[in-house]
């Protein structure tokens, strides 16, 4: 017999069966209820799919799955945004390791166990199942009318939400797990990296030369060649003689320093931290007692034991250390799924948490979130007022602590669209903080195999186009892939690719008042049209164009084509960002990229000294990243605060002849008027 008890608070319900100990809490307030809003049935059985994997015994979860539903989330999956015929497992993995990274490979790095059931008729409604397990969704395949999730363990607590929109859904969620951090405002401007730079001067140079080229930089990446024989929390003499004074030369040239660190020691007695740990008791042993222990990039490593907030409490304080001592301003964490070599992780193998032990089949999806957690205590220890943590795995919550890539990517045609549905799919999981490797981590000869990837210049500038609105933006490569900075290439692709990161910079005003929206709210950033348009049957399917925010659609072309087909919404009018013609329905791209402006919008970009306002439509308000609120109502533009605004850009219909800021005239020519004055108030007349 099964004890299964509700709670409800609001519109979100918790459901406990057999009383379950979950490796992750997510504080709850609910009163007792026997109200479900769902038919569900839960059953205890064995692993109920025909292709064997597995010989769990666990718990069954299954509900019915209608016609008219469409399945959205579960984080990091490499299908369709649409869920519905598709089998998906949690379970973090290193895809490059295992397989050709790519469509339909499944797992990946990243496990978010919470999806989205969308249905015109019914309204919407959102599952999170809090087991940091191996958990199984199958939506319609076992049977084409049901929802089966399998939880290989004797007890599950999940969570229900219910809401008439895909946002309330999503700010229930993250009203639950947490929040997202507020990302530093640097972080949304373009960043660096290559496995490897070095040495130091050359890190200085890479940078210097993008400068020069008038390319701007926000941060440059260190892989692990940086380190001494790749043990963490170590530098190579060599190559980094003056690591403290790398990083104050970057800092003159406006550049932040990120360094990687992963989440495994050395095995050796004469390596200061290994004896820490050791003599602490922070590592993840096998089911004997012994440490566990196989390769990483060190040789022999054991693995840090962040399910123990002793274990987090010494990692907290060695970042702290790292970061004060040489000036690093961000953590890049990597093979943090966690991934070993040559000797997997048994599921029997031993996390001594706070809770008790518990095992690595229990515990596993949750790794990343405590080292994040772990990572953001120390920066904030070390006085970094936001912290900046890129992680490659992550689990529900992950948010209030990391952003996020989409790993090792390959550099193929296809792969332009599958980063599009990776970004989406994480974006409404409640990780908005997103972005992929520009230019595709693997290029040329794949290291599981012989086959030759992509080094074309035309691709690389469509990995930048895609990524353009990517709240993450990053170039990476690996070492057998092409020098890709762009400074490296002819001319015509510099270019090319230097308008694409001016254009961001532009937008970063605007970005960055969704990355407050996101940190107050849990908005997603990157949207895909059902975000905003539920009830518009022809969304539902469409993953490669997407909503940047509530006032632009953006639609990248993944081909070598000029132009591509673009779908806008039709219950409102649009109008290209790149001249004054409005448009709505199916219509064909115009402009190099693809951007549209909603109707109702009021867009802050950069100025050459203060801001640029583009101004679509009636009534629409944005508050920007220091609060200040801009609002376009009953024919005036209003501010809560004084702000300098440059020139001003109506688009559409509107006939404005003349505007009127403090007490001074100013005739609008060809929908544009210059400024250049602080203003509280604008009044616009025809």
């Amino acid at each position: 017999m099964m004890d299964i008890k509700i709670e409800k608070s609001r519109n979100t319900y918790r459901i406990r069966v057999n009383n379950p100990n979950p490796v992750v809490d997510f504080p709850f307030n609910g009163s007792e209820t026997n109200e479900l809003p769902e038919n569900i049935k839960i059953e205890e059985g064995k692993y109920p799919f025909p292709d064997n994997k597995f010989s769990y015994y666990g718990l069954i979860i299954s509900r019915g799955l209608n016609i008219d539903d469409h399945i959205y989330g579960l984080g990091e999956k490499a299908y369709e945004l649409d869920r519905k015929r598709t089998r998906l497992q949690m379970w973090n993995t290193d895809v490059g390791a295992v397989t050709k990274y790519g469509w339909y490979v499944d797992p990946m790095y990243k496990s978010i166990p919470f999806f989205i059931i969308l249905n015109k008729k019914e309204g919407v409604t959102g599952y999170f199942i809090n087991s940091a397990s191996r958990v199984i969704f199958d939506f319609g395949i076992l049977n084409y009318d049901k929802i089966t999730i399998f939880v290989p363990e004797r007890s599950v607590e999940f969570y229900l939400f219910k809401g008439n929109s895909v946002e309330e859904v999503i700010e229930a969620y993250t009203n639950l797990t947490g929040k997202p951090f507020l990302l530093p405002e640097w972080a949304l401007g373009y960043q660096i990296s290559r496995f490897s730079y070095f040495p130091q001067d050359y890190v200085i140079e890479i940078v210097k030369r993008h400068l020069e080229k008038g390319i701007k930089v926000s941060a440059i990446y260190l892989d692990i060649d940086y380190m001494d024989r790749y043990k963490i929390f170590t530098w190579n003499k060599e190559r980094f003689p003056d690591p403290l004074q790398l990083s104050e030369e970057l800092h003159k040239l406006g550049v932040k320093l990120i360094t990687i660190i992963n989440p495994c020691i050395k095995v050796d007695y004469k390596y200061e931290p290994f004896k820490e740990a050791v003599n602490l008791g922070i590592l993840m042993e096998d089911e004997d007692g012994s440490i566990f222990v196989a390769k990483m990039w060190a040789g022999n490593c054991a693995w840090i034991d962040f399910s123990n907030s002793k274990a987090r409490e010494w990692w907290a304080n060695k970042i702290m250390e790292w970061v004060r001592k040489y000036g690093v301003d961000g953590i890049w964490l990597d093979m943090n799924e966690p991934t070993s070599f040559g000797r997997d992780m048994p599921d029997n193998a031993v996390f001594h948490s706070d809770k008790g032990d518990v095992s690595h089949l229990s515990f596993r999806n949750a790794f990343p979130y405590y080292q994040a957690m772990a990572t953001f205590e120390g920066l904030k220890k070390a006085g970094i007022d936001k912290p900046f943590i890129l992680s490659r795995a992550a689990y529900a919550g992950s948010q209030k602590y990391c952003a996020v890539w989409t790993g090792d990517n390959i550099a193929e045609w296809e792969d332009l669209r599958l980063q599009i549905s990776l970004a989406l799919s994480l974006s409404i999981s409640g990780i908005p903080y997103v972005g992929c490797d520009i230019g595709a981590f693997i290029g040329r000869t794949h290291p599981r195999g012989s086959i030759d990837y992509s080094s074309s210049f035309d691709l690389l500038t469509k990995y930048y186009e895609i990524a353009l609105f990517f709240p993450f933006f990053r170039s990476h490569k690996s070492k057998d892939g092409i020098d890709q900075e762009p400074f490296t290439l002819p001319d015509y692709y510099m270019n090319k690719i230097k308008q694409i990161i001016d254009l961001r910079y532009r937008f970063i005003l605007y970005l960055s008042a969704l990355a407050l929206e996101a940190h107050e709210k849990g908005h997603p950033i990157l949207r895909p049209l059902f975000y905003h348009y539920q009830d518009d049957e022809n969304v539902y399917r469409i993953d490669d164009e997407f909503m940047v925010g509530e006032f632009i659609l953006y639609a990248p072309i993944l081909s070598k084509d000029s132009k591509r087909l673009v779908y806008l919404p039709p219950r409102d009018k649009w109008v290209s960002f790149w001249n004054n013609v409005e448009y709505s329905g199916w219509v064909e791209s115009d402009g190099w990229l693809p951007i549209y402006i909603r109707y109702n919008s009021i867009l802050p970009l950069q100025g050459n000294d203060g801001i640029d306002l583009i101004v679509y439509g009636e009534k629409a308000e944005i508050k920007m990243y220091d609060s200040n609120i801009i609002s376009l109502k009953d024919d005036r533009i209003t501010f809560s605060n004084a702000l300098k605004v440059d020139t001003i850009e109506f688009k559409g219909l509107r006939n404005i002849k003349n505007i009127y800021v403090n007490d001074k005239e100013y005739k609008v020519e060809n929908n544009k008027v210059s400024i250049k004055e602080n203003v509280r108030e604008i009044i616009l007349k025809y």
